[in-house]
């Protein structure tokens, strides 16, 4: 339980370096988009929503993926990482705040609030790529977008995987408990 204003920002900010470290480690160009690159941060965006909720799942995702953009030179991403990651956990928070609050893990429910954070992720760059980033770079518009449906799709499937698994390992050692809230 974070019951002090300390041990919340510890962990918070924990939470912003993990989503920092896994994205710009697992990197990889996809050669469509100028910037663009897989990766897997969105796992641990998953696993801070789900034990952080929907604030801390955004502060996560918002802050830890668009300073991995701005470390790994993607500049033009970097505002619409902010504002698609932060979504993204955003929404799983929400979605998962039943688990945090009964302590009872519901596979089913989990498993659904992942793959509609997974999907926050894919629709919120498709449309970003598609007709706001096309504004600042001739690279961008709708077949661009439509090219990185895929490498997006796959990002978000390996991501929700692996968050799945995080969760649960987290789980069962009951590490959530002392973290989450």
């Amino acid at each position: 339980m974070l019951k002090s204003p300390a041990k919340k920002l510890i962990v918070n900010g924990l939470m912003i370096a993990l989503v920092f470290l896994t994205t710009y480690f697992t990197r990889i160009p996809t050669m469509i988009l100028p910037g663009g690159y897989f990766n897997l941060g969105d796992a641990v965006i998953m696993l801070a929503s789900a034990l952080l909720g929907p604030a801390g799942g955004l502060i996560a995702g918002a802050v830890g993926s668009a300073l991995a953009d701005l470390a790994a030179g993607a500049l033009l991403f970097v505002p619409i990482t902010f504002v698609v990651k932060g979504l993204e956990g955003l929404v799983i928070g929400l979605l998962t705040s039943n688990l945090r609050k009964t302590g009872v893990l519901q596979h089913g429910r989990l498993v659904l609030s992942i793959i509609a954070g997974a999907a926050v992720m894919i629709a919120g760059y498709f449309l970003a790529e598609a007709f706001l980033l096309g504004v600042f770079d001739e690279a961008f518009g709708l077949t661009a977008a439509a090219a990185e449906l895929l490498p997006n799709s796959l990002q978000g499937i390996f991501s929700a995987i692996l968050g799945y698994i995080l969760i649960l390992v987290f789980n069962k050692i009951q590490l959530d408990k002392n973290i989450g809230q």
